[in-house]
């Protein structure tokens, strides 16, 4: 009986210390992976939130390397609709002259005076025939002042020029000590790829980049039959072209299995233009934020401290918003592009821009983190 006893509590206690060979615990189920719906969520509600101030609509779209992994569009606009995108122009102009650069055809060393002429046709001189186009295409070629008309819809880009010639050759300092943030010194830089190519600008940017990009023929600088199209702000092109270029600039000149611009040259392109003697003469961050940030060549170099990019304040985004609020950027750490497509009523609505993409920058890098699939292959 005592050993009956004994066996009994033996097996209790070995049942109780997990002996006796149990079958191991069932696992719990893994999690699901979180839906897109979750993983965009608070991108989402801010693009929602922010549709208040954007009366015509707008379309954000996100880009990693391997394509479009978000999309939305509120208040009936979306990536189809065509419109102006303004100082967007910008980073696609000094693209297409980038591209010029590496064919030989221009060096960002050459100087006005080597390909533009007066109306007596003698080489422009002074300050502004020094001008090379690095300069033209960092807005530090020397001009300190707009040029009224030279934007005048029905004269020739070469009569254009002729009048910021005549208006700024007396007026301009030495280039490189001078930002001034407008259309005159894209107009001359243009107008120099005219010259060099013997093409019209809108010929040059198809050849250059809407025919490899497979963007519609219809997107152009300016209206139908203008001679005088504005190089930094009269592109008119819809969103799934802009994203294209995006991408470009996203993969670091490689686009599907063509290389449109060696990396090297991208490169150049985010450096910061400006030098220690470089004084900002105007700069719309400047007079509506406060925010003293840099220029490369076509695109802004934005940074935390809102000024130009140092040690401890390096650059986090390049950039190119326009007046009417397209706003496109790349992120500098490589991780993803995006853009705000909308149209904005007026020149300078920009602002609603600016701070929904302050905004979206920390939500879609912490969206990215959980790895959402691409919805749109982009070439």
């Amino acid at each position: 009986m005592l050993k009956f006893v004994y066996l009994v509590a033996l097996a209790l206690s070995l049942t109780a210390c997990g002996g006796g060979g149990d079958a191991a615990p069932t696992p719990s189920p893994a999690p699901s992976p979180p839906t897109a719906a979750q993983v965009w969520a608070e991108v989402d509600a801010a693009v929602e939130a922010a549709q208040t101030g954007f009366v015509n609509g707008l379309t954000v779209e996100v880009l990693k390397p391997a394509g479009v992994v978000y999309s939305k569009s509120v208040g009936g606009f979306s990536n189809t609709t065509t419109v102006a995108v303004a100082s967007a122009s910008k980073w696609v102009t000094a693209t297409v002259l980038l591209r010029l650069t590496e064919q030989g055809l221009l060096s960002l060393d050459t100087p006005t005076a080597a390909l533009l002429t007066d109306r007596q046709g003698r080489p422009w001189s002074g300050p502004l025939g020094q001008a090379r186009l690095r300069d033209l295409l960092s807005f530090t070629s020397g001009i300190v002042a707009e040029v009224p008309l030279s934007e005048l819809p029905d004269i020739t880009l070469e009569e254009a020029v002729l009048q910021i010639y005549s208006a700024s050759a007396v007026s301009a300092v030495r280039p490189g000590t001078r930002f001034f943030y407008s259309s005159t010194h894209m107009r001359i830089a243009a107008r120099m790829a005219e010259v060099a190519t013997g093409k019209p600008w809108n010929e040059i940017f198809a050849e250059q980049l809407q025919q490899p990009l497979g963007w519609n023929s219809t997107s152009r600088y300016g209206p139908p039959g203008s001679q005088n199209p504005d190089p930094a702000g009269s592109l008119g092109c819809n969103g799934i072209e802009y994203v294209r270029f995006l991408m470009l600039q996203l993969r670091e000149g490689q686009y599907g299995s063509t290389r449109l611009l060696q990396a090297s040259t991208i490169a150049v392109q985010r450096q910061d233009a400006f030098t220690s003697a470089t004084v900002i003469a105007f700069s719309p961050y400047v007079q509506s934020a406060g925010r003293a940030y840099h220029y490369g060549l076509g695109n802004w170099l934005e940074t935390a401290a809102g000024t130009g990019p140092t040690p401890a304040s390096p650059v986090t985004r390049w950039s190119s918003t326009g007046a009417l609020g397209w706003a496109p950027w790349v992120a500098a750490d490589g991780s993803y592009a995006a853009v705000i497509m909308t149209r904005q009523p007026t020149v300078g609505s920009s602002g609603p821009s600016e701070i929904l993409k302050g905004q979206l920058d920390p939500l879609i890098r912490s969206a990215l983190t959980q790895n959402p699939p691409v919805i749109r292959s982009v070439p």
